[in-house]
């Protein structure tokens, strides 16, 4: 008799933390400016000050956490979001040698404002916790 209620208590225990315990949750949302022009580059980032979890923005301006199979989410707390990879290539001046194209110098373009490229200046900031909204529009301003 003395096995079988250690024996429960590890099962419900297993249970708990297989199914009902997970502090993760999956989130989704959209990337635009202010205007409501989708963005349809670059990553959004939740960084909680230890962490820093990246959801690549799709051709379509969406976003969701997640790895390969989008099934994993992102811990419970609180966030400051910013975006990365917003930057685009302009004026390339290519040198010819041996028939290759080299790149020899460009120009880079942020196409969102500079509060919205880094944690620390950042004014996002989202609460994600389980059970809560799994929706979350990343809402930014042109440079």
């Amino acid at each position: 008799m003395k096995y079988k209620n250690i024996l429960i208590v590890v099962l419900l225990i297993a249970t708990c933390c297989l199914v009902g315990c997970s502090r993760v949750t999956k989130i989704s949302g959209n990337v635009k400016y202010s205007d409501g022009t989708p963005i349809n580059f670059g990553n959004v980032v939740f960084d909680d000050g230890k962490h820093s979890f990246f959801c690549t923005v799709k051709s379509n301006g969406t976003y969701i956490t997640g790895g390969v199979n989008e099934v994993e989410g992102i811990p419970d707390g609180t966030y400051k979001v910013w975006l990365t990879g917003t930057d685009t290539i302009t004026n390339a001046v290519y040198e010819n040698h041996n028939g290759e194209k080299n790149l020899v110098s460009f120009e880079s373009v942020e196409r969102v404002a500079e509060k919205y490229r880094s944690a620390e200046k950042t004014d996002l900031i989202f609460e994600v916790k389980r059970g809560g909204p799994t929706t979350y529009d990343v809402i930014v301003e042109k440079p």
